[in-house]
């Protein structure tokens, strides 16, 4: 048994306290603490955070620390970590509430990771405490290992809103946290319906009890995890919002994703992740299957559990399609690519992100789409089938992913050859066929090449207008702006906002731009031109495939 407590004593200070107790595997045992955590594949280094150690570790690596003790000997070692940051994946500490992901902060040692842990919480008396993790005698919680440790987020707080409902043999929780002014009472009938229609796919729910833990701040965020979720939902979005406002419906469809991970990533899950290897990058080009297939379906369930219709969900998967169709990395980096690269999404090393990167939640859900038409139209079986299917040999086994599992397993489930299908799509960079398999669900796509522009991303700081990133193929890039750029003036005429910009391009076939690099001011020549398009998708009479494709559960 490896025993933490976790306190604090000024939470102005923001530090967590850490005292873990183990009995030494062997001589002079090596402590380590994650380099990243799983549903965020960046390496973040939150080793950065730890200070004041005890006397009795040693640094040795950038997140690694050798242990002065016997094999055999109950060893005690302390540490404080820093804990600034609240979003989903992060920590956070102050005199009102101790919120923390264990992977940011709790260390392993050598040999004992599989070992069973305890966590005592030293939390007021008065604060309630949400976690994933078992409750034992008091304020002490048990995991059955290491990794169930760090993969249960806990809110601690004196106020919090919470909501039940219960769903097959699970009971369900809402658990807001500084939710003042939202009403989040309109949330649970449909997280409920969002519940039921998920269960239904698979069969039932893979638990008894599950925990969705709301921080309502200035973001939209959030990450899986085995029997819980943290989300955090932004308030401005969320304010006397109702159903059919744009806020509303990001919430349902983050629930959703978050949820629909339950069963894929959490328990169907890469072989490369199994077990994680938390000290590095560990690469799979099965990315765009865990997350951009979870999108597809989180949506999707919002449509099986009536809470969004054909149409609602014809808008949504349009402006996703507008997305990837005005990326232009899209042309150079395949689904399975971006997926492997993930590692390397960091702004900071990727200095030309908006040219040459893609995102695999974007096309990985777009995919999903075409192929889940595909089967439905060739086949009979829906990627429904396919799901189930890797939940029953995977999820249900604990046996890890290869990295061919899902072509695999569409081709098992629907007898198609879908080499092609992959080749293409996945593991290359071809257009999708969006005609093709849109117009067999009775859908027109249509693409219109968008108005002339600047063919650049601008961005307002500290009072100056920046050139941000620049389009390849678009007006910017032959007038040799470049990013960093200040943008002062168009055609004499001070430029203040991206709408400055807009207006004074509207029109015009050639115009004059002063720009400001490295403290000399210069003179471009830009002739604006048609970058990207907007895509429209219509529904066009009775369709029978769409109707079987976009049907509420109940029908």
């Amino acid at each position: 048994m490896v025993r933490y407590i976790l306190s604090w004593v000024d939470p102005d200070e923001h530090l967590f306290d850490i005292a873990m107790t183990f009995v030494a595997p062997a001589d002079d045992p090596i402590a380590h603490l994650p380099a990243w955590r799983p549903g965020r594949y960046l390496i973040q280094n939150y080793a950065a955070n730890v200070r004041e150690w005890s006397s009795n570790m040693t640094k040795i690596a950038k997140s690694s620390w050798r242990v002065a003790a016997r094999a055999g000997e109950e060893v005690t070692i302390t540490y404080r970590f820093f804990a600034g940051v609240l979003d989903a994946g992060s920590s956070f500490l102050d005199a009102n509430e101790a919120y923390f992901n264990g992977s940011n902060l709790f260390m392993w040692i050598d040999g004992l990771r599989a070992e069973p842990a305890t966590l005592t919480i030293a939390a007021p008396a008065e604060w309630n405490i949400e976690t994933q993790l078992a409750r034992g005698e008091g304020n002490t919680f048990s995991a059955r290992d290491y990794d169930h440790l760090i993969d249960s987020p806990t809110i601690c707080a004196p106020t919090m809103t919470r909501h039940s409902f219960v769903e097959g043999d699970a009971r369900i929780h809402l658990i807001f946290r500084n939710d003042e002014g939202i009403d989040t009472e309109q949330f649970v009938e449909p997280v409920h319906a969002i519940v039921r229609a998920q269960a239904a796919m698979f069969g039932g729910l893979p638990l008894r009890e599950y925990r969705f833990l709301y921080h309502v701040g200035d973001r939209w965020h959030g990450v899986e995890h085995e029997d819980s979720s943290s989300i955090i939902v932004k308030r401005a979005a969320l304010i006397g919002a109702t159903p059919g406002d744009d806020g509303y419906d990001h919430f349902l469809s983050l629930t959703a994703h978050e949820l629909f991970h339950l069963w894929n990533v959490k328990r169907i899950l890469p072989a490369a992740f199994a077990p994680y290897d938390y000290t590095t990058e560990t690469p799979t080009r099965l990315l765009w299957a865990m997350e951009g297939v979870t999108s597809y379906f989180g949506d999707l369930s919002l449509v099986r559990a009536g809470l969004w219709t054909e149409q609602r969900y014809l808008d949504h998967l349009r402006r996703e399609i507008e997305t990837l169709e005005n990326a232009p990395g899209r042309e150079l980096l395949s689904l399975a690519q971006s997926s492997f690269d993930a590692w390397l999404q960091e702004p900071a090393q990727m200095h030309d992100k908006a040219n040459a990167w893609i995102s695999f939640y974007n096309k990985g859900e777009i995919v999903a789409a075409l192929l889940d038409l595909l089967l439905r139209m060739k086949s009979g079986v829906t990627l429904e089938d396919v799901m189930l299917h890797l939940w029953r040999e995977y999820g249900q086994t604990q046996r890890g992913l290869e990295e061919d599992a899902i072509e695999r397993a569409v081709a098992s489930v629907s007898g198609l050859d879908v080499r092609d299908f992959f080749a293409r799509y996945v593991d290359g960079v071809d257009e999708l066929p969006y005609a093709e398999l849109l117009e067999a669900a009775g859908v027109e796509a249509s693409f219109t090449s968008r108005e002339p522009s600047l063919g650049a991303n601008v961005r307002r700081a500290e009072g100056r207008l920046l050139i941000d990133a620049v389009i390849r193929g678009g007006a910017a890039m032959a007038a040799g702006v470049l990013p960093g750029d200040e943008l002062l003036a168009i055609d004499g005429n001070r430029t203040m906002s991206e709408s400055d910009v807009t207006s004074m391009l509207r029109g015009r076939e050639s115009v004059e731009l002063l720009v400001a690099r490295n403290g000399v001011v210069r003179t471009r020549t830009l002739a604006p031109r048609s970058v990207g398009f907007d895509v429209e998708l219509t529904i066009v009479g009775a369709n029978e495939l769409r109707e079987r494709w976009l049907r509420r559960m109940d029908e």
